[in-house]
């Protein structure tokens, strides 16, 4: 059946080429062939080249001061599948700005490799070192602040920061922390 199908569309056309409306034809006919194409299309679509391009022992765009104490913050900082996706630095400074400032506190980088992602964006991965956190954001560790709920608002205790967007907030009498992002909390004044 299926070449009786190929040989009419294959006359009907008078030419070898074969165009988009003349395949979509053949298999609107037999709708079980346009599966696998489909799945072969979406697969080549989401996926993402990742091309390592460098290599560098240590690396900053900020002075360093010899005289401070620096500590370790973050192993393989800007390696996730999902920071690898979200790359969209157009140079290798911006991409090296980018993974230093996502740790609270980066000043600099080791052990870094850089990428070229779809053969236009640049991700730099590393070990990220810097200086302990005393303030992000206008947050420091043991600010209380509160947030919004669906049943009215909550005050908790900033007991860490994670990244350049979320911290952790242990919850006023209920003694769990809970992941909240900056843009969603207050700093509260008694």
């Amino acid at each position: 059946m299926l070449q009786n199908n190929f040989n009419n569309i294959y006359t009907k056309t008078n030419n070898d080429n074969f165009n988009l409306i003349v395949m979509v034809k053949l298999y609107s006919k037999n709708p079980i062939l346009l599966l696998p194409i489909i799945c072969i299309l979406v697969v080549s679509g989401c996926s993402t080249s990742i091309k390592q391009i460098g290599k560098a022992n240590m690396l900053s765009n900020r002075n360093i001061d010899s005289n401070r104490e620096y500590i370790h913050l973050k192993s393989y900082a800007g390696s996730s599948k999902k920071e690898i996706k979200k790359a969209k630095c157009t140079t290798i400074d911006e991409a090296i700005n980018k993974t230093v400032k996502s740790v609270p506190g980066g000043e600099f980088l080791t052990n870094v490799n850089f990428y070229l992602v779809d053969g236009k964006y640049y991700m730099v991965e590393g070990d990220v070192w810097g200086r302990k956190v005393v303030e992000f954001r206008g947050f420091k560790l043991g600010d209380t602040v509160q947030w919004k709920t669906l049943t009215g608002t909550k005050k908790g205790t900033i007991s860490g920061m994670i990244d350049s967007n979320y911290c952790m907030v242990k919850e006023e009498g209920a003694g769990k922390s809970v992941k909240k992002k900056y843009d969603k909390i207050t700093k509260v004044d008694y």
